[in-house]
C-alpha cells in the first residue's frame, strides 16, 4: 500500500473514532443505547457519563435498605431528590483522586462488612442492591476517594476563630447553663407494668426486706451487688452518676431532692420498679465559663459550616451536570 494510502486508512480511523466519541455525547444515541442494554430512560449525563433510570432505582433501594424502611412506591420529591444526590457524586468521582491506599480500602471494606451479622445477611444486602463483591469493593474505592476529594475542597471553609465562638456564646449562654445535678446511687427490683400482681407484692416485701436490712446497718454496695437487678450498676454500689431531674422519672427525683449527702432513702415505687436511693453529691447549678465550652461551640461551628460547604459543592457539581430528567 502507498503512503497516501496508510495516511487515508488512519485519517478514516481517526474520524471513526471521533465520530464514534460524539455519538455517545447524543442525547438520543445513549437514549437507545439504554434501552438496548434494559438501563432505562437517560436521566443526567455527569462529565460524558450517563445516568440511567435503573441507577436511580438502585440508588433508591440501597437507600431504602440503608435506613431499614419498607419498599414502597418513591413519591417525585423523593425521586427528584435522589438523583440530585446521585448527579452530585457521580460529578465528585470524576473529580477525585485516581489513587488510594490499600490499608484505607481495607478499613472501608470492613466497616461495611461489619455492618451485617454474617455471611447470608452480606449476600442478601448484594443481592437486593444488583451488586457483586467486585462491584461493591469498586463503589467503596470510589465512595473513599469521593469524600477525601470533598473533605480536601471543604477544608478551608471549616476555620472557626475566637470571635466567631464567643459571639455564639454571647448569643447561647442558655445552652451553656447547668442545673443542679445529682449523683444517686439506687438498689433495683424490676416491676414495670406489665409485671403480674402476685410478682409485684413480691418485689414489694423483697425491697421492704432490704430496706429493713440497711436501717440496721448493712453495707448498700454490698447489698446492691448481691439483689439489685440494674446490671449496668449493681457491681458499682448502684451508682448512677450525675443526673438532671429532666433524665429521671419525677417520683424518683422527688425521692433524691429530699435527701442529704449519704442519707438512705425508704423504698420508692415508679413506672419501672422499687428503688431504694442513696445520695452520693449534689452539684450546684452555675453558668459554664466560655473556656469550659470552647471547644464544643468550635465542634459546633465547624459542623454547621461543613453542611453548608457541602450543600454549596453538590449544588456547583449538579448545575454543570445536563438534566435530562423526565419521571
Amino acid at each position: 500500500m502507498r503512503p497516501m494510502s496508510w495516511i487515508a486508512v488512519g485519517i478514516a480511523c481517526a474520524a471513526g473514532f471521533g465520530c464514534g466519541w460524539l455519538a455517545l455525547q447524543s442525547v438520543t444515541v445513549r437514549e437507545k443505547l439504554g434501552n438496548a442494554f434494559n438501563r432505562g430512560h437517560l436521566l443526567a449525563l455527569v462529565d460524558g457519563k450517563g445516568l440511567y433510570q435503573v441507577d436511580l432505582d438502585r440508588r433508591i433501594a440501597e437507600s431504602s435498605y440503608a435506613v431499614g424502611t419498607e419498599e414502597s412506591e418513591p413519591s417525585m420529591a423523593q425521586r427528584n431528590a435522589a438523583l440530585d444526590e446521585l448527579v452530585a457524586q457521580v460529578a465528585a468521582e470524576s473529580s477525585a483522586p485516581t489513587s488510594a491506599s490499600q490499608p484505607e480500602l481495607a478499613g472501608q471494606w470492613n466497616l461495611l462488612r461489619f455492618q451485617f451479622a454474617d455471611e447470608k445477611g452480606w449476600k442478601m444486602a448484594l443481592r437486593r442492591s444488583d451488586l457483586s463483591s467486585m462491584s461493591a469493593a469498586e463503589i467503596v474505592t470510589s465512595n473513599l476517594k469521593t469524600r477525601r476529594w470533598i473533605s480536601t475542597r471543604i477544608a478551608p471553609q471549616l476555620s472557626v476563630t475566637d470571635d466567631e465562638c464567643h459571639q455564639f456564646y454571647d448569643s447561647h449562654r442558655d445552652q451553656f447553663f447547668l442545673p443542679e445535678r445529682r449523683n444517686v446511687s439506687h438498689l433495683f427490683l424490676a416491676a414495670p407494668p406489665e409485671t403480674p400482681p402476685d410478682v409485684v407484692e413480691t418485689k414489694r416485701a423483697a425491697i421492704e426486706t432490704l430496706s429493713a436490712r440497711l436501717v440496721a446497718g448493712e453495707d448498700f454496695a454490698t447489698l446492691a451487688a448481691e439483689n439489685s437487678e440494674d446490671e449496668a450498676t449493681k457491681l458499682h454500689g448502684g451508682e448512677l452518676g450525675y443526673f438532671s431531674a429532666k433524665r429521671m422519672p419525677p417520683d424518683f427525683v422527688e425521692a433524691a431532692v429530699k435527701l442529704h449527702q449519704g442519707e438512705i432513702s425508704k423504698p420508692v415505687r415508679t413506672r419501672l420498679g422499687f428503688h431504694i436511693l442513696k445520695l452520693i453529691d449534689v452539684q450546684a447549678s452555675r453558668q459554664q465559663t466560655f473556656d469550659e465550652v470552647r471547644g464544643d461551640i468550635a465542634i459546633q461551628l465547624a459542623n454547621k459550616k461543613r453542611v453548608a460547604a457541602i450543600e454549596q459543592l453538590m449544588a456547583d457539581l449538579r448545575r454543570d451536570a445536563r438534566d435530562l430528567r423526565s419521571f
